[in-house]
């Protein structure tokens, strides 16, 4: 009897088996995550009423809306970051796991995709530049996608989807049409503006055929998928995009790490708890 209060004793003695530093540190990573969600979600929102407050019809596809990408990117962060916070706080397994395989989850996914892009990138190229092209018709329809179309342009330095013959596919640019300067022309954003002035007009009709010696000149003729492949997998560019991917990684990889940590720690405090009481009934 004396060996066993003995031991009771030790027992009771020993520390918790559950991290305080584990279980703050996923609390803090997870309140800051939620208030970026927040953010993202907030965003996202104020886009939307802002779009339909103008008038503006949506004509982007829902997933290449960015106002729409703000809102589901943003909703899924702050949900899991509320599970992360109140598994945390509260110490519940239920929930921890529910965190801890959610993002496990998004980790094979994202390994998945990745992997699917690289092996089939021909293919999934030619669905990105089908998916574009339906956007150029509705250029002028859509003051966000105009914007968009016009920043990738002059930051990329291209002109359509393809080519800059992509154009002819918007109403306004056609060369069919008789009634308007911009026919057979391009955005001014395909331009090759020397200097910081804009000339609006440098692209009416530079797709005519008296002016095909002077397009290569005036305008970009690269298509904007090509464009912005090649400036991805550039080597400074492709040394960033990998360490922000594997700093994204890593954080996904961190905070499951910690999730589980701090699950498999108040295990170990329930079993000590269920074996001091049975010592205790004895």
């Amino acid at each position: 009897m004396a060996a066993s209060h003995a031991a009771l004793g030790r027992k009771q003695s020993l520390p918790s088996e559950v991290s305080l530093f584990v279980k703050y540190l996923l609390f803090a990573l997870n309140v800051l995550f939620w208030v970026i969600g927040a953010l993202m979600i907030g965003i996202g929102i104020y886009a939307k009423v802002e779009k339909s407050y103008g008038g503006i019809g949506d004509s982007l596809p829902w997933f290449m809306d960015p106002a729409n990408i703000f809102i589901i990117i943003g909703s899924v962060v702050f949900t899991l970051a509320f599970l992360g916070c109140i598994g945390s706080l509260r110490e519940n397994i239920a929930i921890l796991r529910t965190f801890e395989y959610t993002i496990d989850i998004l980790l094979l996914i994202e390994v998945a995709l990745f992997i699917y892009i690289y092996l089939d990138r021909n293919r999934v190229k030619s669905k990105v530049e089908e998916v574009l092209t339906d956007t150029i018709p509705k250029y002028r329809d859509d003051s966000d996608l105009q914007s968009i179309i016009d920043w990738v342009q002059e930051e990329m330095k291209c002109c359509g989807i393809k080519s800059d013959a992509d154009w002819d596919n918007n109403v306004y640019f056609n060369c069919s049409r008789k009634d308007s300067p911009e026919a057979c022309g391009v955005p001014y954003s395909c331009c090759k503006n020397y200097g910081t002035d804009i000339n609006t007009q440098c692209g009416y009709g530079i797709r005519l055929p008296e002016n095909s010696g002077a397009k290569n000149t005036r305008i970009y003729t690269d298509g904007c998928v090509d464009a912005v492949i090649s400036y991805l997998l550039s080597e400074d560019n492709l040394i960033l995009i990998v360490c922000v991917a594997g700093a994204m990684v890593l954080l996904q990889l961190v905070t499951t790490g910690l999730a589980h940590h701090l699950v498999q720690g108040i295990r170990r405090q329930m079993s000590r708890w269920n074996s001091l009481h049975a010592g205790r009934s004895m």
